[in-house]
Formats: structure tokens, sequence, C-alpha cells
């Protein structure tokens, strides 16, 4: 028969599985929490019917407690959690993470793990030859010795408590030991965007550039669009009778293949009215496009997409990335990547005095405090701008 011994603000409850061959007893337990609100007399009640379900768990094989790796409750929570509610990019850089995370603490079980173990690992992390990505500069030497950053290390972190925290939810463990580690503090993110005369100029330049990249970044200048709501874009989003953009979903390269989804949140989901040179730019496009088609032949994949390989196929999100940071070193421009043409876009509108709500739907953020808190340096910019504009309302010569 299952016991149980109150335990802080809940119950623990233990039900022998017998004994090994040193005589020592062999025991399964969890814990129990009453729910708030419940009387003296209710609680004894529900203690009695959990220790026969959790007596019966035992006995059937289906409960699991503290003794479980945490390699093998990663495993099941990868399958359980991860898989069926998180999007695939999650679910492969989680996977990624696991990696690295389960040859350090695996082995551990999750009721033995302490902040210690986390700490130690966290510092390994940031060792050299831990990332296999390294930065090298244009003679092509290396130049972090492979370390990963603070804000990877962190991403981790990150991880790990997110899966102790479910270990909790499901009566696992009692406390989350992740929340007493110290991560790596991760210093604030320069946000490189280029000002109105440097977008101005690279458009220039973008003159004399093959025309599909020369559409895609001219594209991602006018709208802020994310890389992968570029390349999931169809021809039947667009609209140019009433010069509208839609923008429904996202196209990324996984585990060597592409997947293709809706936005991640319903804000995501969106229509952006184009430009007049936006929509002159796509039109000229579209019929560089169709002539391709027309001279590739049988050899041509068919599908809707805007922006594929010679043959019809997508893109691959990698190549634009490619192509854009040796157009950036060729030209001598500023330190900028493709996400920072969206941040371009967002700085420029409120520089022209966008309100921010109306910014904040057509980068497609969740919510209007994401950009304000992303923005910071434009709105400061568009409070100057407001103070002499009211100075010059009310006059300078007011004592």
């Amino acid at each position: 028969m299952a016991t149980a011994r109150k335990r802080g603000r809940g119950y623990e409850l233990r039900v022998c599985c017998g004994y090994d061959i040193t005589g020592k007893k062999l025991e399964k337990y969890k814990r129990w929490y009453p729910e708030y609100g419940m009387t003296p007399k209710q609680i004894e009640k529900e203690l009695e019917r959990q220790k026969v379900l959790f007596e019966e768990e035992v006995r059937s094989g289906t409960i699991q407690n503290g003794n479980i790796r945490f390699y093998d409750f990663s495993k099941q929570w990868m399958e359980v959690y991860a898989e069926p509610k998180l999007t695939p990019k999650t679910v492969s850089r989680y996977g990624e993470y696991l990696k690295r995370i389960n040859q350090a603490i695996g082995h551990i079980k999750l009721q033995d793990l302490t902040p210690l173990h986390l700490n130690s690992f966290y510092q390994n992390l940031g060792e050299d030859g831990i990332s296999k990505r390294r930065k090298h500069d244009k003679n092509g030497k290396c130049i972090d010795k492979g370390r990963l950053a603070p804000k990877t290390i962190l991403e981790h972190h990150r991880l790990i408590s997110k899966i102790l925290s479910t270990a909790i939810k499901w009566q696992l463990l009692d406390r989350n030991v992740a929340e007493r580690a110290d991560p790596p503090r991760v210093p604030p993110k320069e946000m490189y965007y280029l000002n109105e005369d440097e977008a101005r100029h690279m458009l220039q330049l973008l003159r004399n550039e093959p025309i599909q990249y020369r559409t895609m970044i001219s594209i991602l200048i006018f709208t802020g669009l994310r890389r992968g709501e570029l390349c999931g874009l169809e021809w039947k989003d667009i609209d140019f009778n009433n010069r509208i953009l839609h923008v429904v979903r996202t196209s990324q390269f996984i585990n060597g293949g592409f997947i293709t989804k809706e936005p991640k949140t319903k804000s995501g989901r969106r229509e952006l009215t184009l430009s007049m040179g936006a929509c002159t730019i796509l039109k000229e496009y579209k019929a560089w496009h169709d002539e391709m088609k027309l001279t590739i032949g049988d050899q041509w994949i068919e599908n809707d997409r805007l922006f594929t390989q010679w043959n019809g196929k997508p893109i691959h999100p990698d190549t634009i990335t490619g192509w854009f940071s040796n157009f950036v070193a060729k030209n001598n421009l500023p330190k900028v990547t493709l996400h920072s043409l969206r941040h371009t876009n967002a700085t420029l509108m409120i520089a022209e005095g966008t309100d921010i709500r109306t910014v904040s739907n057509r980068l497609g953020h969740a919510q209007t405090s994401t950009t304000l808190n992303i923005y910071t340096h434009a709105l400061k910019s568009r409070d100057s701008i407001a103070a002499d504009n009211l100075d010059n309302v009310l006059g300078t010569n007011i004592v």
C-alpha cells in the first residue's frame, strides 16, 4: 500500500517495489499538491484516492519519478511536448542544443541535478572549439576560436529550464534548479540599419545586379518582410490592381528539406499596401520570371513561388543571405544583414512620422510594445523632432 507524508505544502507518496540483492528497499515516489481552498477533510479524502491511483500506476509500470535521467526525460519531452506544439524550426534548434546538453548532464537523474552542474556546463560552453560555425575576417583568419555567443549559451539555459518546468508540471519534481543557476549575461546587441541616404544608395547599386536578387533585396527594404516570409511569397499573394501584398506563409529549409507553414502568430498573417515603386519592381520581375519559365520549358518544376531556383524549385534562404553578404562587401556598404533591412524599413517609417501601431502592423508584431522596445532609437529621434516642431509653433521668443 502506498504511504504519504507531509512535505511543505504537498505530500510525498511512496510505493515499495521490492528489494534489491543487497536487501535495500526499492521505492518509487511522487509529489501531490492539494488544490487551494480544499478543506482538511477534502484533502484527507483526496490523498487516499491519490495513494491508490499512484500504487496502480506503479504496479502497471506507467509511473515515472525523479529517478529518470535527464536524457530520457528530455527525449520524452521532445516527443510529447515539443514536436506537437512547437514549430519545426524551433524543434530542430532544440534538438541541436540537446546534443550538447545531454552530453554534459544527460546521465544525471532529474532529482540529482544541481545548479553547480548547470553552471559548470555553461562555463564549458564558453570555451574554444565548441561551435562548429567559426567567424572569419576578410582574410579568412578565424576571429572567434569557435566559441558560443553568450546569447546562445543563454538559450541552452532556457531550454533546460523549460524542460525542468515541465517535469514539475508533470509532478516528477518539486523545484527547478535552473532558476538558481547563473547563465551568462548577454550584452546589448547593436542594431544595424541603413539611414535614408544609405538605403537610397543601396537601391541605386542594385540596379546593376541580376533582376532576381535586385527584386528580393528591394522588396525587403520596401516592406520589412522577414526572410522566411519573402521566400514563401506566391504570385497569388499580390493584388497588383489594389497594390496589396498578402503575407500568409513562411518558407524555411530545415533538416535537408523545405517546410512551408503559416505565420506563428495571428498578427503575422497580414496585408501590406505596396508603394508604386515596389509594384513597378515586381511587375518587371514577373515579366522576366514568365520569360524564364518559357525558356526552361519541360525542365521547369511548376509552382507559384515568386523566388525560385533556375528550374522552379523554391530558393534556399541561405542563398539569398550569402549573395547579400557578398554584395555588401563588394560595394563597401555599412555592416548590415538581411534582417537589418527589416530594421531599416521600420526606422525609416518612424522617421517619416508613421504612427507606431501602423509600423507594428506592417511588421507583423503581435504587440505594439514589441515595436516600441525594438525601435527606441528611432522614437527618440522623433521625440527631438517633436520638440523642435513645438518650438516652431509656439515661437522661440516666449520668455
